[in-house]
C-alpha cells in the first residue's frame, strides 16, 4: 500500500474546511433552535402567525421520507421543546384549522366601525326604554321623524339633524366601565332622562363610542 503525504498548506486548507463545517453546524443549530421556540409559541397559540412562521410550518409538513435535513431538524427540536404543542397542532389538522381558538385574531377584536366616523343621537328615556347584559347599557328605542329637538317624544330616539333612517337599527349598545355604572345609567333613562350617545352603525346595532347625560352637543 502506497503512504500518501498531505503537503502542509493542503493539510491546512482541509483543517480550514473542517472548521467552517463546524461552525456552518452550530449556527444552523442555533437557528433551527430558535426557529423551534417560534414555532412552538404558535403552536400553542401564544404568538400570532405572521409569514414566516407559516413558512416554518409548511416545512415541518414535509415528508421526512424526502430527506430534508432541516426539516427533519425542526421536527425533532419541535417535539424536544414542546411535545404537547406539537401533538395537538397535529390533531388540530387532521380535523379543522391546525391554530388555537383565537390565535389568529385578538380574544377580543378590535371592532371595525370603531374606524368609521360616529354620530351623535339623542334619546328621551321612558320607563323600560334601557336595560343592561353585565357592563353593556341597551338601548332599545322608537325612532324619531324629525331631529332630536324637535318634538322628542318619550322612548324615541333621532339624529341631531334629522329622523332616524327606515334602514337604521333601533338598538343602542353601550360599554361603560362598570356593571354598577350600567345599570345606574339605565335607572336614569328609565326614569325619563334624555341621553345623548356618539354611535357608529355595525349593521344590526349602533355601537357607542361616547355617551352623556342630557343635551350635549360635544363629544365628552
Amino acid at each position: 500500500m502506497r503512504n500518501f503525504r498531505i503537503s502542509g498548506p493542503l493539510l491546512l486548507a482541509v483543517l480550514m474546511l473542517h472548521v467552517a463545517v463546524f461552525a456552518s453546524l452550530a449556527q444552523a443549530q442555533t437557528n433551527i433552535t430558535q426557529v423551534a421556540a417560534k414555532t412552538c409559541a404558535v403552536m400553542s397559540g401564544q404568538r400570532k402567525a405572521d409569514g414566516q412562521a407559516l413558512q416554518y410550518l409548511l416545512l415541518l409538513d414535509e415528508d421526512a421520507g424526502e430527506g430534508n435535513p432541516v426539516a427533519i431538524a425542526l421536527q425533532r427540536e419541535i417535539i424536544k421543546q414542546c411535545p404537547k404543542a406539537f401533538l395537538d397542532y397535529q390533531q388540530r389538522k387532521r380535523v379543522r384549522n391546525p391554530f388555537p381558538a383565537g390565535s389568529l385574531v385578538k380574544q377580543n377584536p378590535t371592532q371595525l366601525v370603531n374606524s368609521a366616523p360616529d354620530f351623535a343621537i339623542r334619546c328621551r328615556g321612558t320607563h323600560g326604554m334601557a336595560s343592561t347584559d353585565g357592563k353593556n347599557l341597551i338601548v332599545e328605542f322608537r325612532k324619531g321623524d324629525r331631529p332630536a329637538d324637535e318634538m322628542l317624544q318619550p322612548g324615541q330616539c333621532s339624529w341631531l339633524d334629522r329622523g332616524v333612517g327606515s334602514n337604521e337599527p333601533t338598538r343602542i349598545t353601550d360599554g361603560r366601565p362598570s356593571v354598577e355604572e350600567a345599570r345606574n345609567t339605565a335607572a336614569y333613562i328609565n326614569a325619563g332622562d334624555t341621553w345623548t350617545f356618539w354611535v357608529v352603525n355595525a349593521g344590526t346595532v349602533f355601537r357607542a363610542t361616547a355617551s352623556a347625560k342630557g343635551r350635549p352637543n360635544q363629544k365628552p
